[in-house]
């Protein structure tokens, strides 16, 4: 009796994504725009894609958590011929009311979403630049969480206020 030798082809790594988006949120203008993240695969940077999604902030948690999700599932990894260009090139920007980027960076605040690992299965949400107190704030939540939850989470982080004691 033959025996045939049998080969063994280990399997083909799969890419490894941690997927991302962010969130911009304005009082004064009582809007979220939400942009989904892409990576440059090749130089590894992240940058907002041309398609920012506008919703009012006062729409409900389900809606707001929704978007989120929406827009975090569109995180994709595409080649940008163009570089990192300018701040004033960014989409959500584009997508604001405001017409200089030092008023934009005023009237919104940013939060941005990751996954925890490659499998994006718990989300890690974090404040950007939360000025002038210099206190950024994280917070976790599952991924398979109810888009209420989400929301929920995300308008809390947007409405903390961290003060000074004097």
């Amino acid at each position: 009796m033959k025996i045939r030798s049998i080969t063994f082809k280990p399997p083909e790594p799969k890419l490894k994504v941690i997927k991302s988006v962010t969130v911009y949120l304005s009082e004064k203008h009582s809007e979220i725009i939400i942009a989904p993240i892409s990576k440059e695969p090749k130089a590894g940077y992240h940058y907002e894609q041309k398609d920012c999604e506008v919703i009012e902030l006062n729409s409900s948690m389900e809606i707001i958590g929704k978007a989120i999700k929406r827009n975090f599932d569109k995180f994709n990894i595409e080649e940008k011929k163009t570089g990192m260009g300018n701040k004033s090139d960014w989409p959500a920007f584009k997508a604001s009311k405001e017409k200089s980027m030092r008023r934009f960076e005023e009237k919104y605040r940013r939060i941005s979403i990751r996954g925890l690992t490659d499998r994006n299965n718990t989300l890690r949400i974090e404040t950007v630049l939360n000025l002038p107190i210099e206190i950024d704030l994280t917070s976790t939540i599952s991924a398979h969480c109810e888009p209420s939850e989400l929301g929920n989470r995300i308008l809390k982080m947007f409405r903390s206020e961290i003060t000074e004691r004097k």
